[in-house]
């Protein structure tokens, strides 16, 4: 059987001809959905309706679920992108119709356009969008999601989408190992934790080429001249003709130690032994090849 629709599909039409049908019937069949919504609310009997366990927009979703064979949630959902598409993104929802845009697209947009309320807002980022979506090349989830919530943000910043959860529960957390490093991870607005990105990387190159730190290691080290209200990181290459900034931060502290003097004098501490280089690229895991370190004999 679908060696037979395969060739009654090359003949007629091409791969994009038929994602193109498929998504201007998937636009139709939302829209469908919206009359039967319609229809519910116009029916006598609606207001009453509303105060049932399953009301106007329940009973809906539960007739097209069954119609779908899926859930009453997976159709409530289509319902809820079904009304965005009519209320709130008319612009959206005839490029849709067309089969400009594909249902993984429609979807994204009008879930990630749900917080601007503002209809005159509405009406600015459906036309944004409108402009802009035959254009666009296949994204991944998180791009696509990115793209669509820079559109929106030059429209109204407010409405960007965010999850609740995500966005209370921000913090920066700091773990300490006893080995005289620290972890860092949190979570950050978009806006701020780009703004961090930028200015560690400005701060990273300001040092000279013959700065032995990688990138990575310089990044790092540039949180200290951010609370050290610095706009360089102090160059590290020895060299007293260095064109970089070398000059440390006035104001560190000073630590004292404390020890017995024969603790001095003991060769065989091994912090006295140890010259350990923390900048660089890390060290090889082996000094000999794989092959002769595996090869017995």
């Amino acid at each position: 059987m679908f060696e037979v629709i395969a060739t009654e599909a090359q003949a007629s039409r091409t791969v994009a001809g038929w994602a193109r049908v498929e998504a201007a019937a998937t636009a139709r069949r939302l829209a469908a959905m919206v009359v039967l919504l319609d229809q519910a609310f116009a029916a006598d009997g609606s207001a009453d309706r509303e105060q049932w366990y399953l009301d106007n927009w329940g009973a809906v979703a539960a007739e097209i679920g069954a119609e779908q064979n899926i859930t009453q949630g997976a159709a409530s959902h289509q319902l809820l992108i079904a009304t965005a598409l009519r209320d709130r993104l008319p612009h959206l929802a005839a490029l849709f119709a067309d089969g400009l845009v594909s249902y993984r697209v429609a979807s994204a947009i009008t879930t990630r356009t749900a917080l601007v309320r503002d209809r005159d807002a509405q009406k600015a980022v459906d036309k944004a969008f409108a402009d802009v979506l035959t254009g666009w090349a296949p994204m991944s989830e998180e791009k696509l999601n990115t793209t669509i919530d820079a559109i929106v943000a030059e429209h109204d910043p407010h409405g960007v989408y965010r999850t609740k959860l995500t966005a209370k529960g921000r913090n920066i957390q700091f773990d300490y190992d006893g080995s005289g490093m620290a972890t860092m991870f949190g979570t950050l607005f978009a806006t701020h934790g780009k703004a961090l990105e930028k200015r560690l990387n400005l701060l990273a190159h300001t040092v000279c080429p013959g700065d032995p730190r990688t990138v990575e290691q310089r990044r790092a080290d540039s949180v200290h001249s951010i609370t050290h209200a610095l706009d360089y990181l102090p160059c590290l290459c020895g060299g007293n003709d260095c064109p970089g900034p070398k000059t440390p931060p006035k104001g560190n502290a000073v630590v004292y130690v404390v020890v017995n003097e024969d603790t001095l004098d003991d060769e065989s501490d091994a912090t006295k032994a140890q010259d350990a280089s923390l900048d660089g690229d890390p060290d090889p895991l082996f000094d000999k090849p794989l092959s002769e370190i595996t090869t017995c004999g």
